[in-house]
């Protein structure tokens, strides 16, 4: 059996889902709690949720996409390396090719 390697999909999920939740998390810690301008927080009637919690809002809204995207780089990187290594034996020797179903020639 041909062993894959999991790198590739490390590195995609690396960026697709680990990267944005820290980043969400790092600005949120980071970012004030408060409106600077001494607007009221909240959302509607005028209001505007403070730096740290938008970035949780942000973070909300795009989970989905970035779940989804990273189902599909997931996909692809298999797709990728099933063609690659679909072809090879695990002794490094390529397979015999035949000839159609039952037509074989005497």
């Amino acid at each position: 059996m041909h062993r894959r390697s999991l790198r590739p999909y490390l590195v995609a999920l690396g960026l697709l889902w680990v990267a944005p939740a820290v980043l969400v998390l790092a600005l949120h810690l980071l970012l004030p709690d408060h409106n600077a301008s001494g607007q009221c927080t909240g959302l509607g009637f005028g209001c505007t949720p403070p730096p740290s919690d938008m970035v949780i809002l942000l973070g909300y809204l795009a989970a989905l996409p970035l779940l989804v995207l990273g189902l599909v780089a997931c996909l692809v990187i298999a797709v990728v390396q099933a063609r690659r290594g679909g072809g090879e034996q695990p002794d490094g020797h390529a397979p015999t090719q035949r000839s159609g179903a039952g037509s074989e020639s005497s």
